[in-house]
């Protein structure tokens, strides 16, 4: 019986998360009917705490941790979510204004494990181990799909999950393998758990399924389905030049094609594009679609065209078999993983190969057929139950394989800056053995002087002045079983109250080095 906590602070509403969000709230309900004796606590954010009330349960509640809406919200819409992810870390402690280990502690509310569906370890404690579930390394394969900067972050952000996380799940043993390679984590440390077909798209009757194609103005003809957010990476260009050809080479009856995803800018300029080409009236783009009509576009489409040059998973090769479609698939990253024989594959980079696979299968009924009959057998790989049943083993496998403490330093940033708060933590050792922070308060702080103390549940135990333009050398002696010191700055600024900048942190002091003296010098910060 364990406390987990999820945080589902990532979320935002809409289909920006991709096919990270329908995962997650796939695995909370399967947890909330299959956890024996487990508890949730799930970390959510002021805009979307409430959208997250359909998983209050005896079992599971909520705990809203960010207060910034309006700012983040803006932020998300102008710079995008991928880059706005990948930077979680920073924009928490840079634009959340407030001080999460002093108000939300995880170790002081009895939590176990801290579960990261989005992958960031935002609120890793010490002593509580993490698990995170790696979706993909999109970066490393397709880096000129990415901003200099963006490419920095996601790395960083990478780095600070091989540190902080004492287990990952990869989506597929593609994934596994390039987290292995990339981030150097132990196989031991790692799960390979695939993604289920997911329950929350119905079957909808006859007339309902109608009533939504028309509205969508997608009823009256054959059509190819592509369900994708408009990135680089899902290679949509290359799709309407194979679409193109195929559309002048068999003009009747057309075949239409339906393109859905949350509203970008990418997908305005799809739009030009498709104009350009002449192809206005065959190439639909509903947007963002609900649930039900989304179901009602599954079950009328022809086949799911899947031309995605990288793919951490590929949820939509399983919705296309649930939905008894056959499926075209790009033979790249971990998509023949997912789809096996069940489907019938061309190289994305090649239109005329995504075109031969078109012409294929439309002209051939019995393939149709066959491709369908191995889409449901395949599905049977891909269960609800099992994969929940699979993360609730891994969090319990790890509870039980890692130590209660590591050496880590927690509440300070990539600067060496302090919060109002921080934290070091430290394993079992030797006897005699100490740490050593090497501790400045710079010439430019506003304020004259500031204390530090150690703290010991609500008692301070121990203080240190110091002085502007100054720096101290802390030295603690340790006991030899493993535990953690916590550490509270007394006056703090913030830089942009202080008309230093943009940066809205609220800063103690600067943690310069800290060293766990054992038998042998082990450098904790900086890394």
């Amino acid at each position: 019986m364990a406390l987990i906590a999820v945080d589902l602070t990532p979320v935002v509403p809409g289909g920006d998360n991709g096919g990270a969000k329908p995962l997650a709230m796939e695995l909370l309900k399967g947890f909330q009917s299959m956890a024996k004796g487990d508890r949730f606590l799930i970390l959510t954010a002021s805009w979307n705490h409430d959208e997250l009330a359909v998983l209050d349960a005896p079992a599971m509640k909520r705990l809203c941790v960010i207060h910034r809406k309006r700012r983040t919200e803006s932020l998300v819409r102008k710079e995008g979510l991928a880059k706005v992810l990948m930077r979680h870390l920073m924009l928490f402690s840079k634009r959340f204004q407030q001080n999460f280990f002093q108000s939300h502690s995880l170790r002081d509310r009895g939590v176990d494990l801290l579960f990261c569906p989005f992958t960031a370890p935002t609120f890793a404690e010490p002593g509580i181990p993490v698990v995170s579930v790696i979706h993909d390394f999109q970066y490393q394969e397709f880096p000129h799909f990415f901003t200099p900067d963006e490419y920095f972050h996601r790395n960083a952000f990478m780095q600070d999950v091989a540190r902080k996380a004492d287990a990952v799940i990869c989506v597929s043993e593609y994934t596994r393998q390039a987290a292995v390679q990339s981030l150097s984590i132990p196989l031991e440390r790692s799960f390979v758990i695939p993604n289920c077909v997911q329950l929350r798209l119905k079957r909808l009757d006859s007339e309902e399924k109608t009533a939504l194609l028309e509205r969508l103005g997608i009823a009256a003809q054959p059509y190819l389905f592509y369900p994708a957010n408009f990135w680089p990476h899902k290679n949509h260009r290359m799709l309407l030049t194979a679409y193109g050809i195929y559309l002048s080479r068999h003009p009747e009856p057309p075949l239409h094609l339906v393109l859905t995803g949350a509203l970008t800018g990418g997908q305005q300029a799809l739009k030009d594009c498709v104009g350009r080409m002449g192809l206005t009236p065959y190439v639909h783009f509903p947007g963002y679609i609900s649930e039900n009509e989304l179901s009602a576009v599954w079950e009328g489409c022809s086949c799911l065209i899947f031309p995605s040059l990288f793919e951490g998973f590929g949820i939509p090769v399983l919705e296309a078999m649930n939905f008894n479609k056959p499926v075209l698939c790009s033979n790249a990253s971990s998509l023949p993983e997912v789809a096996g024989n069940a489907a019938l594959y061309f190289d994305p980079r090649k239109p005329e190969d995504m075109l031969r696979s078109m012409e294929t299968l439309f002209s051939d009924s019995r393939l149709q057929s066959d491709l369908i009959k191995k889409g449901r057998k395949r599905l049977q790989s891909f269960r609800s139950e099992d994969m929940v049943a699979q993360y609730l083993a891994s969090f319990h496998l790890t509870l039980q394989n890692n130590p209660l403490y590591k050496n880590e330093i927690s509440g300070v940033f990539g600067d060496l800056w302090t919060g109002r708060e921080f934290s070091v933590a430290f394993a079992s050792g030797n006897a005699g053995r100490f740490i050593e922070m090497v501790i400045e308060l710079p010439p430019w702080t506003p304020h004259l002087q500031t204390m530090l103390e150690m703290k010991r549940g609500s008692r301070t135990q121990l203080k240190w002045k110091i002085i502007r333009g100054e720096e101290i050398i802390v030295r603690i002696p340790l006991p030899e079983q493993g535990g953690f010191l916590s550490f509270g700055v007394k006056q703090t600024f913030c830089p942009a109250k202080a008309s230093m900048g943009e940066d809205h942190r609220h800063l103690g002091v600067r943690c310069k080095r800290c060293v766990l003296s054992d038998q042998d010098q082990i450098v904790i910060w900086p890394t």
